[in-house]
């Protein structure tokens, strides 16, 4: 027979296991490099010219979900950036920042401005690094909060 767990020892397991998971994952600056160079090509892309535009699209969304991939291989897991309750509002705001300058960068297409997707492809990747970076705080400040 088995014996059942004391749910003090069970809450206590999951406890310490939320309070692993933050400590086992490093501020990893090729991670935020990759992640904000797909970030800044899609972003970029919607302002080059339509065979183009698309070609950077798919490598970037490609790029994206290799990332995923990636932090799966790694840490054995993954967390949509708009599932925790408090952290999607960073990730939410990094989608604002982001389809603006996508729009921009279509703007500047249309007007003629051939500089346009560098200079929001250079915007965008930039604030990937930092939304990025906002998000994984605030999860992990969830995280442990929830924790204990």
């Amino acid at each position: 027979m088995t014996r059942q767990p004391d749910p003090r020892e069970a809450l206590d397991v999951i406890a310490s296991a939320r309070q692993a998971v933050p400590g086992e994952m490093k501020n990893s600056l090729g991670y935020d490099l990759a992640y904000g160079l797909c970030c800044g090509l899609m972003v970029a892309g919607q302002g080059l010219p339509t065979p183009w535009s698309a070609l950077v699209l798919v490598v970037s969304l490609c790029g994206l979900v290799g990332l995923i991939h990636f932090w799966k291989q790694k840490y054995g897991w993954w967390v949509s950036g708009y599932s925790p309750r408090r952290a999607r509002w960073a990730a939410i705001g990094l989608a604002v920042v982001l389809i603006s300058l996508m729009g921009l960068s279509i703007w500047g297409k249309a007007a003629g401005i051939a500089w346009t997707p560098l200079a929001t492809g250079a915007a965008g990747f930039v604030a990937a690094i930092v939304g990025g970076r906002i998000w994984m705080a605030v999860w992990k400040r969830e995280l442990a909060e929830a924790g204990g």
